[in-house]
């Protein structure tokens, strides 16, 4: 039975575009994600308004070299997206990015094999726990001007391009 599930999740790949369509109210979260450990899931999606989780239970999401998860708050329609457990890879341009006056948190997930793995510019607010950045072709994490607050704790870097951790890089 479980071949039968990775053969299927093989031959038909489910994008992270239809799981967040899909995705139902659970407490805080207007849309909550749940991810199957077993599938990898691709694409990358644009999150512009409300509170969003994603659960990821050791999915890894590959963004195919194309963008990656963008997420983009204002005063008029804030955006927070919390994600854990997962690892985002192969991201042409960015595995995660926070803008405008977005809000995050990210527990337990892995950076891999994207340009730059988490880039955070404008007035954002991201904590980042337990987390790895890896093999990024340009910086593991990227903080673009002087406005973002990002809160890091045991995280580790190794491998990536220019540097494992930069701020206030060139916009």
């Amino acid at each position: 039975m479980i071949y039968l599930f990775i053969i299927i999740s093989v031959l038909f790949p489910i994008s992270l575009q239809e799981v967040y369509d899909n995705a139902e109210p659970i407490g805080e979260y207007d849309k909550y994600l749940i991810l199957d450990s077993n599938t990898t899931y691709y694409g990358g999606i644009g999150l512009y308004e409300g509170n969003v989780m994603i659960e990821g239970n050791g999915a890894i999401i590959d963004l195919q070299n194309y963008a990656g998860i963008w997420v983009y708050g204002s005063e008029d329609y804030p955006c927070n997206l919390d994600i854990k457990y997962c690892s985002i890879v192969n991201g042409e341009y960015d595995g995660l990015n926070f803008s405008g006056t977005s809000t995050g948190n990210i527990e337990n997930c892995n950076f891999i094999d994207n340009n730059i793995g988490l880039k955070l510019m404008d007035q954002v607010t991201v904590n980042v726990d337990n987390s790895n950045f890896i093999n990024n072709s340009t910086y593991g994490l990227a903080i673009i001007t002087e406005d973002p607050t990002c809160n890091i704790n045991y995280s580790n870097s190794w491998n990536n391009g220019e540097y494992d951790f930069m701020e206030n890089c060139p916009g």
